[in-house]
């Protein structure tokens, strides 16, 4: 009787290891039993980090911007000022060219994202006024308001915003003086920018200060060459003021006003 007692209670035991290895496999395999999941590894989260550098998606936030700044140092008299993104992530060196499309009405814009903003999505307050109203932003078609509802966005290859550049060259054109840390980061691996760059002697993206000369950069150079000096003159030197002029769109008005 005492040994099928004994073998009964050793039956039991192992019966029961067996059933908590189970279960403790159970346990490690089923995602709900950590808990909530970090930001990081849900999809959403993933989507969103994804989102603002590449591929496509909606936006619910696109805003009006109405006057132009580079955080990586783009020249604004040398490109179109009325189409630039300017969102939350730091400028990419091959992502800079994003197609926006107002799912309502249908229209679409191509702008160059060369601005790191506090957080808004905004865009050229022109290209925003075109996207909500099908109209520029200018006296009597202009208008004011937020988020205009949902905006696809797709990023395009870079390629599709060379018509924005307008000196011609396709180029993206940066200060000399002033953008070399962005530069290096593009030129240390094989990205658009690196290939498709051109530095000047203007020593603000606003083109007020400097001379509107190229400037080269020799292999492995930290430090532009200018035929003037690099970050040299003051008021800037050029053939004609008026047509290196940067532009602002006044909001709400529409007015154009110097920058």
């Amino acid at each position: 009787m005492m040994h099928r007692i004994i073998f009964l209670f050793v039956a039991f035991l192992a019966a029961f290891g067996l059933a908590q290895e189970f279960t403790t496999s159970i346990i490690k395999a089923s995602p709900s039993s950590l808990g909530p999941r970090s930001p990081v590894d849900t999809p959403s989260a993933h989507i969103n980090n994804k989102r603002q550098s590449s591929g496509s998606g909606s936006l619910f936030d696109v805003t009006p911007h109405s006057f132009f700044s580079s955080s990586i140092g783009v020249l604004g008299c040398k490109i179109n000022t009325n189409r630039v993104a300017y969102w939350p992530d730091e400028v990419d060196c091959d992502n800079l060219c994003v197609k926006l499309t107002n799912v309502t009405a249908g229209r679409s814009v191509t702008l160059l994202r060369i601005d790191h903003s506090g957080g808004a999505h905004d865009i050229s307050y022109d290209a925003w006024n075109y996207l909500a109203t099908g109209h520029p932003a200018a006296p009597g078609t202009a208008i004011a308001g937020g988020a205009m509802g949902e905006v696809h966005y797709q990023y395009l290859p870079a390629d599709n915003c060379k018509s924005l550049i307008t000196d011609g060259s396709g180029k993206l054109p940066l200060m000399g003086a002033n953008s070399m840390n962005f530069l290096s980061s593009c030129l240390s691996r094989d990205t658009w920018v690196g290939k498709n760059y051109r530095l000047w002697n203007l020593n603000d993206s606003l083109c007020h200060k400097g001379y509107d000369e190229k400037c080269t950069l020799a292999a492995g150079a930290n430090q532009a060459t200018c035929p003037h000096g690099l970050g040299s003159g003051a008021a800037v030197s050029i053939t004609n003021p008026t047509d290196h002029k940067v532009m602002n769109i006044e909001y709400p008005t529409g007015k154009e006003v110097p920058a």
